[in-house]
């Protein structure tokens, strides 16, 4: 099966898989640049009736902000791991996390009024509770789910036969790669890391930053 993949900046890296029999999105950024998602979906080649895949990496809201306008004006179809369905429920990031916002870091802190990363998103179900190594091929494109905890209790990876890895927030690279600064629980974000270095990983991208190679995570 020939697929293309697309990286869409809209407030973060937005990844875009245009398959043969369907089409996947992972993320969709925060709700503010919504206006960047659908211009950059649209030059990639998805024409709304075409069939879409939302899968969120994880139900923060600065990757959920168009969830809502994509199910209802594309008739996407969307999932999650089932530890993000409360989440995405609830429109409260906050809502399964250990650390609670007076625990966050006093930058994240900051914009906590702003509503702009950590305000509360469209509450709004999953259609579909993915699975630690589950195949997207009923979605119509090819790829592997992994559950990549750390960042939140649900976060997900998704590994493409190209090699590429899509993995949320667990890392970031605004400066140099390294795991994400608002992190859940470390112990687990330092087993999702072991477990990319294990698996066939050429290139991480990030949310948050540039792509890297896999390899600078090996050598770490």
């Amino acid at each position: 099966m020939s697929q293309s993949v697309y990286v869409i900046r809209a407030g973060i890296n937005c990844v875009f898989v245009k398959g043969e029999a369907g089409s996947l999105l992972i993320d969709t950024g925060p709700r503010n640049a919504r206006k960047n998602l659908l211009r950059g979906l649209e030059a990639a080649g998805h024409r709304a009736g075409s069939r879409l895949t939302l899968l969120l990496t994880h139900g923060d809201t600065d990757h959920t902000g168009s969830v809502d306008v994509l199910r209802e004006e594309h008739h996407a179809h969307l999932a999650c791991h089932k530890a993000e369905s409360p989440v995405l429920a609830g429109g409260d990031m906050t809502r399964n996390r250990k650390d609670r916002p007076d625990r966050m870091p006093w930058y994240f802190r900051a914009l906590l009024p702003l509503g702009f990363l950590f305000g509360r998103g469209p509450r709004i179900g999953p259609d579909t509770e993915l699975e630690d190594g589950q195949s997207l091929q009923a979605f119509g494109v090819e790829g592997t789910v992994y559950h990549l905890p750390g960042h939140s209790r649900g976060s997900l990876g998704v590994l493409l036969p190209t090699g590429e890895l899509a993995c949320g927030d667990l890392f970031w690279n605004t400066r140099r790669p390294r795991l994400h600064p608002l992190i859940d629980d470390l112990d687990q974000a330092r087993a999702s890391m072991e477990r990319i270095r294990q698996l066939p990983v050429r290139t991480i991208i990030p949310a948050h930053g540039r792509p890297f190679p896999a390899e600078l995570i090996r050598s770490s």
